[in-house]
């Protein structure tokens, strides 16, 4: 047998006088164009296994040429269907159609191909790869600017929550104060009229007059305002009207 080397197996000068039954890898290296019309180089491995000695005898002298002359020609087919940005998002996409889609290929040749990697891949002329590295540049800096933007509204949205729930806080307070103010009032409000009834009930049998009882409670309850602003050391001034004054002169 007399098998190609190299990673482009330009050489077919490997003598075998002993085939390696195990799993192994295999480098390979070839030129595609795009859609767009800008040639590549691909550089990537094969992980692949001779499983039927006889058939690859039947079939080939020159595996590993078979297996990288086909895949290349596939490699060729599929890339020059799409542009360069599409290429450069699908890759690893392509690259596992490249020996799925053509199993029966490797296996009348005894091969089983576990799994082909592109590692890498740049453009054969030099200005498209300056072209190509600025735009894998711009792109970097874009997904840069993305996440720190993304960082940013994340931010924005935490303080957005944190000021709703804030708010929401304030509105259950407000509401709290709201019951317990007019439970309070309405608490005074009995304690008042209670009062009040009290003190109607309790002098009727002196005053039956209703009218009377209640210009008397009215009358404390002056009594008691008037209490209540003294006591802060407060200074009052009062009108004739206010006292009820009448200066009386006699001739």
């Amino acid at each position: 047998l007399c098998w190609s080397r190299g990673r482009r197996r330009e050489k077919r000068d490997l003598r075998l006088k002993v085939i390696d039954l195990r799993p192994m890898f295999m480098s390979f290296e070839f030129n595609c164009r795009t859609a767009d019309n800008v040639e590549l180089i691909l550089e990537g491995t094969f992980f692949w296994e001779l499983v039927d000695l006889q058939a690859m005898l039947k079939v080939t002298s020159d595996t590993t040429g078979d297996v990288c002359n086909h895949a290349r020609s596939r490699f060729i087919e599929r890339v020059s269907k799409v542009t360069l940005q599409e290429f450069m998002g699908n890759f690893n996409l392509i690259a596992e159609s490249v020996y799925k889609e053509d199993d029966s290929f490797y296996k009348s040749r005894g091969v089983n191909i576990h799994s082909l990697e592109v590692s890498g891949y740049r453009c054969a002329s030099s200005s498209t790869a300056n072209i190509l590295e600025q735009i894998i540049q711009e792109t970097t800096n874009r997904m840069n600017r993305l996440q720190l933007q993304e960082s940013e509204n994340e931010v924005q949205i935490a303080q957005i929550k944190g000021d709703i729930a804030e708010e929401k806080a304030k509105a259950e307070l407000l509401e709290v104060q709201i019951t317990n103010s007019n439970m309070k009032s309405s608490t005074e409000g009995e304690a008042e009229a209670l009062k009040i009834k009290g003190f109607l009930e309790g002098i009727a049998k002196d005053v039956p007059d209703l009218k009377h009882r209640i210009d008397m409670w009215k009358t404390l309850r002056k009594t008691d305002a008037l209490n209540a602003v003294c006591a802060n050391g407060s200074k009052m001034f009062y009108t004739p009207n206010d006292v009820d004054l009448r200066i009386d002169t006699s001739d």
